[in-house]
């Protein structure tokens, strides 16, 4: 079996990205200004959310303060709410309902298999 090199990268250009990105969003009816940031936000979130720092997200992002914490993480203190929750008990209200196995099986019909 022979192994093939891996291929060399190649640069993609802003309109191919933005226009793949808008044909991407506009399938299912999405409609965005931002289309080559749009997925900025959420991996700044979503960093946060497995732990890493700002000073890390800000640097992966090559943000500066102002853009990080204006546009793309929240507003909240992640690390203070983080500190709070933990060792209590936190949910919704409807989370401590217990829905009739009736509406159940016709939400879920496998669900007694």
């Amino acid at each position: 079996m022979k192994i093939k090199p891996p291929r060399q990268a190649q640069e993609w250009s802003y309109s191919s990205h933005r226009e793949s990105i808008g044909k991407a969003l506009s399938s299912p009816g999405i409609r965005s200004n931002q289309n080559t940031h749009i997925n900025c936000g959420s991996s700044a979130r979503m960093a946060g959310n497995v732990g890493a720092n700002v000073d890390q997200i800000r640097r992966q992002g090559r943000w500066n303060n102002t853009t990080i914490n204006g546009a793309y993480l929240t507003n909240l203190p992640r690390e203070l709410m983080q500190s709070m929750a933990y060792g209590r008990f936190f949910y919704p209200a409807s989370a401590a309902l217990n829905p009739p196995t009736g509406l159940c099986k016709k939400l879920f019909p496998a669900i007694g298999e």
